[in-house]
């Protein structure tokens, strides 16, 4: 059975959560902590936590399709700025939610404490149009206007949400990542990593899902899709803080191609 299989037989166990449901836990000023691991382990995973969550369900699908689009100044300050742990960064993109043609506008903010803070706006296609018609939102949650913003890194992957029982707890594990530069035209494909990702409002504690990401040795990894995306793609852009991450992300995926007998990245 292939992993795709199992993951989609493991998922059929679980009870559903509808996307009105999920809004409800959508947690936009937020705690959240990451973890980097290979897509080997998503099976797992998911049948061990299968009690203490719900899955969204959406069309009758439990995986979903994402797509994004990433802006950034013309000399990438929001990169730059990310590289350089600065407090109180910003990304900028937009984002389509496959499975119920949704586009949103969305403004994201870390703090000084750690919180990210998510404003998003319904809006239609992905286009630099799209920033000129919300300049309003985008100066109200931001110190970008549209001026100057360009479309710079477009992402996909698929993504399964969990919501725990109490709606305390939203889970997304993400896979099946490719990043696409928009500046060069370079792509690279990631079948065999996985993001997983724990969004909460006060503590990490008593979360099942970290608990059982401990003791199977996976520990959180901070990780931005935007961030490594355009480290990968761009090896001239200064990423000195970022070659762990990048290392780790090619070792997990070469291993999960030697399985596949898939040529590997370099």
């Amino acid at each position: 059975m292939s992993i795709g299989s199992e993951i989609d037989r493991i998922l059929a166990g679980f009870q559903a959560i509808s996307l009105v449901e999920v809004q409800k836990a959508s947690l936009m000023r937020r705690k959240d902590s990451k973890y980097l691991f290979s897509f080997h382990d998503v099976p797992d995973i998911l049948a061990g936590v299968q009690d203490q969550y719900r899955v969204l369900e959406i069309n009758d699908l439990r995986s979903q399709p994402y797509r994004s689009c990433y802006y950034d100044t013309p000399d990438l300050e929001m990169y730059h700025l990310h590289h350089r742990g600065k407090a109180n960064r910003h990304k900028i993109r937009i984002r389509k939610y496959d499975a119920s043609d949704l586009h949103y506008l969305e403004v994201k903010k870390k703090d000084s404490k750690g919180v990210t803070i998510k404003n998003r706006k319904r809006t239609n296609g992905m286009g630099v149009s799209v920033l000129t018609r919300e300049e309003e939102f985008l100066s109200t949650y931001s110190p970008y206007g549209k001026n100057g913003m360009i479309p710079v890194l477009e992402n996909s992957f698929n993504r399964i949400t969990l919501v725990r029982h109490d709606q305390s707890e939203r889970i997304t594990l993400d896979f099946g990542l490719r990043f696409e530069s928009l500046l060069t035209d370079q792509r690279i494909d990631l079948p065999g990593i996985s993001i997983g990702e724990i969004k909460y409002e006060n503590l990490l504690a008593g979360s099942p899902f970290h608990e059982l990401l401990r003791k199977s040795h996976i520990t959180p990894n901070r990780f931005s899709k935007y961030a490594i995306g355009a480290a990968l793609l761009h090896p001239h852009l200064k990423q000195n803080r970022f070659k762990a991450k990048v290392r780790k992300v090619h070792k997990l995926n070469n291993t999960y191609l030697q399985t596949i007998k898939i040529p590997q990245h370099a």
